[in-house]
């Protein structure tokens, strides 16, 4: 029986490599961990079916070719590095029998990663629409004023500058209440800290008029966090209504389907928010002039009626005192017709009084053959003003008779 030392056989295992395959080869796997050390990248490739592991290896892109990768990629080379990011790459299997076997990295192909990540956006996408979360959070209302402001956002991201710069700084010196709320906005952690922080501003005793969430620019691989379904219908979902400016000219996330309002910068969502204030402001001024000038028209149309009343009221006095003057006139002309009217009335009602006093005279009544009955030169009209014995005195017309009464009879 022949035995070999483990360095024979890990030399044996190097050979064999080294004989089956000698040039780099192209292999299709996924990221599963990245660290980066003295510009030399360490990563952890497998591959899965499914959820399962079925194959891991370990693979380095040194510092020098690291570099060269840069310069042809740019900053996408950061995203394809990213954990949980499928990639093709090219590399040289290289053996040692001390260190085991390490995949040495030479070239990364971009465009698989790219269509795989396409394909997943194209699944989420359609997976949001039959749970009818795109375009939910735009049903949340946006307040005219966007005055208390969460801003989600590295601290170290030049978009969160430009973006506070401008707020800031407004031609209109309006002020607005910022608060921002760290989070990673490239990387493994995107997804996991922007939640963290919508959850810690929901909780907040503080009510915000709306969520920013804004980073600087970037290649178009690092928009991945910004696809994935969990921060998607975590936003769709959300109270408060939000906005997005991550830093992209022509490519559209999913978050951008789902936010409230989306826009391409942090700049630009800064002029968004001055403007909407900048429009209040200008229809609160409409508003008030408005009421000013109605107030004014009210105010003249009022003393215009005072005017037409006074005028009404002095035309109607003169028409009262010309109405009195004319009846006064009418007066003066038919007072002295109205009294020669009633002297002559008065003078023919003497003259019928004195016609009846005359009718009535003593001396008439006596001559119609009527006498008068007096006792102590008291006329009597009454049985009762008598009795036996009593002296009385008869006058005629033409005399008096003297006579004793001698017998009274009552009427009976």
């Amino acid at each position: 029986m022949q035995v070999y030392s483990l360095f024979e056989l890990n030399e044996y295992v190097r050979r064999i490599l080294a004989l089956n395959l000698p040039e780099a080869i192209w292999i299709e796997c996924e990221v599963a961990q990245s660290n980066e050390s003295r510009g030399h990248y360490f990563l952890s490739l497998v591959q899965k079916d499914g959820e399962q592991i079925v194959a891991q290896s370990e693979a380095v892109i040194w510092s020098k070719t690291y570099r060269k990768l840069r310069k042809q990629l740019g900053l996408s080379i950061r995203a394809l590095l990213q954990a949980g990011v499928a990639i093709r790459l090219k590399a040289r299997v290289d053996y040692n029998e001390r260190y085991g076997l390490k995949l040495v990295i030479e070239e990364i192909d971009p465009a698989h990663t790219l269509g795989q990540l396409e394909l997943q956006k194209r699944a989420t996408l359609q997976k949001l629409q039959e749970k009818g979360l795109i375009g939910k959070n735009k049903e949340v209302v946006l307040p005219k004023v966007l005055q208390k402001i969460a801003i989600i956002s590295s601290e170290r991201a030049a978009g969160l500058q430009d973006f506070l710069n401008q707020v800031t700084s407004n031609p209109y010196q309006y002020y607005y209440d910022l608060q921002i709320f760290p989070a990673s906005m490239q990387g493994d952690l995107v997804v996991k800290e922007v939640l963290q922080q919508l959850k810690k501003i929901r909780k907040s005793s503080k009510q915000y008029d709306c969520v920013v969430i804004i980073r600087g620019g970037g290649a178009k691989l690092d928009l991945n966090a910004f696809d994935q379904y969990e921060l998607s219908e975590a936003i769709a979902n959300y109270a408060y209504p939000v906005l997005v400016g991550i830093g992209h000219e022509t490519d559209e996330s999913i978050l951008d389907r789902v936010v409230h309002t989306s826009l391409k910068t942090p700049t630009a969502v800064a002029e968004f928010i001055i403007n909407r204030t900048l429009h209040f402001e200008s229809e609160v001024m409409q508003m008030a002039y408005f009421i000013q000038q109605k107030t004014q028209q009210t105010f003249q149309m009022a003393l215009l009626r005072i005017y037409q009343l006074e005028k009404q009221f002095q035309l109607g006095t003169q028409q009262i005192i010309d109405s009195q003057k004319q009846q006064l006139h009418l007066a003066e002309k038919q007072i002295p017709q109205w009294a020669k009217f009633q002297m002559t009335s008065a003078q023919q009602q003497l003259k019928e009084w004195e016609k009846q006093l005359d009718l009535l005279s003593v001396e008439n009544t006596l001559a119609r053959g009527y006498h008068l009955v007096l006792k102590d030169g008291m006329l009597i009209d009454s049985v009762k003003d008598v009795k036996e014995g009593d002296q009385i005195e008869t006058q005629f017309k033409d005399g008096r008779v003297s006579s004793t009464v001698n017998d009274i009879k009552n009427k009976s």
